[in-house]
């Protein structure tokens, strides 16, 4: 794609159009970069991000970046197949089978290492199990692993606790597509208006409606904007121009509230814009994608580097921690996800899910109608 070029957004999702794969990987390392400075601290060194933005460091950044592009392919995805049973499928088998692997490489390898307690003790407490379990099904999630890095303020994995707000909007995702709310363009916008700027009053107001966890605030905001825009992909224009302007306008609300919200919006067009470049395209294609890998590992390793060599520093924290994470994605990519994808898949083409019943009540007696899913 020339720099000058005119695309919609429609034709950057289009297969092989765009190289979003590279700018989630970024964002991962980010992640891993951002959190090293609290798990191994060494002043005066900050956070580069947080110097120059001063309202959230890199990681925090990354994160809304994941939602923002996670609303908008997923939202895309539904827009164009919205078989709710497929939809769920496809959203199962990438998430829940890498996080158990994490889990697991967490019960069974990491805690017997770094617990404080006798081997008997650990396997035998149910603070063990309750992590492996609460954590998979993302239900009262545990952050603490019997007797591992128990002085550490954030426990064994605190990057976890963005997978259940993840999976919790697919679900009203799907649920707002069963209702038939996304094919009402007029509505499905209203609705998206209304999340985020309830998102941003939230942030702003620090009103703990949904979370104490101030990072939280605008999660639905980000994951609503890529929504609004997989919604409106046939009018909205990714080119140069708005690259420019939105960044302009960003810098001039600086020094105002405004600010963070321009620059998160600067930044979520820039992603689109970005991945679409012809020379990101070719260029800098990577053959895995191994973003979501690298995110749920990072968090651990980066305690388990901590606890093993405590004196390395920030930085030799951060490139020991991303070299780890890195391999693992990896490995997580090519033998746990891209297996699991291609399950789903599987289940997907048979005839069972090639249509769907739609039930509806009329003279009081259920009715079924079979049609093929789009």
């Amino acid at each position: 794609m020339a720099i000058y070029s005119k695309k919609y957004l429609t034709d950057v999702l289009k297969r092989d159009s765009n190289n979003f794969d590279i700018l989630r990987l970024l964002a991962a390392i980010s992640v891993i970069i951002g959190h090293a400075y609290a798990i191994n601290p060494q002043p005066p060194l900050e956070d580069g991000v947080l110097n120059i933005i001063h309202f959230d460091f890199s990681g925090a950044v990354a994160v809304k970046f994941f939602f923002f592009l996670s609303g908008l392919l997923v939202t895309n995805s539904i827009i164009s197949n919205p078989n709710i049973i497929q939809f769920l499928i496809k959203r199962v088998f990438r998430i829940f089978p890498g996080l158990l692997v994490c889990l697991l490489i967490a019960v069974f390898i990491v805690g017997p290492i770094y617990t404080e307690l006798p081997l008997s003790d650990y396997f035998s407490s149910a603070g063990t199990w309750e992590y492996l379990q609460r954590n998979f099904f993302l239900k009262d999630m545990r952050f603490r692993l019997t007797g591992v890095f128990t002085k550490s303020p954030w426990g064994l994995n605190g990057a976890l606790w963005t997978l259940l707000y993840e999976v919790m909007y697919y679900m009203y995702l799907a649920f707002f597509s069963l209702i038939g709310l996304l094919k009402n363009k007029f509505i499905a916008n209203l609705f998206c208006i209304i999340i985020i700027a309830g998102s941003i009053i939230v942030h702003i107001y620090s009103i703990t409606i949904f979370s104490h966890n101030t990072d939280a605030y605008l999660l639905p905001a980000s994951f609503a904007i890529g929504s609004l825009s997989a919604i409106n992909k046939d009018f909205i224009r990714i080119q140069i121009y708005p690259f420019i302007l939105l960044w302009i306008v960003a810098f001039i609300l600086r020094n105002t509230t405004a600010y963070q919200y321009f620059f998160y919006l600067a930044l979520f067009y820039s992603a689109m814009y970005i991945s679409s470049l012809n020379f990101v395209i070719t260029r800098l294609k990577i053959p895995f994608d191994a973003s979501y890998g690298i995110y749920i590992y990072g968090f651990m390793i980066q305690q388990c580097v901590h606890a093993t060599l405590p004196t390395i520093g920030v930085h030799g924290n951060q490139i020991v921690s991303i070299s780890i994470a890195s391999i693992l994605g990896i490995l997580l990519w090519y033998f746990v996800e891209k297996p699991f994808i291609k399950l789903g898949q599987r289940l997907i083409n048979l005839d069972i899910l090639s249509s769907k019943t739609v039930y509806f009540l009329k003279d009081k007696k259920w009715r079924s109608k079979e049609y093929h899913s789009q």
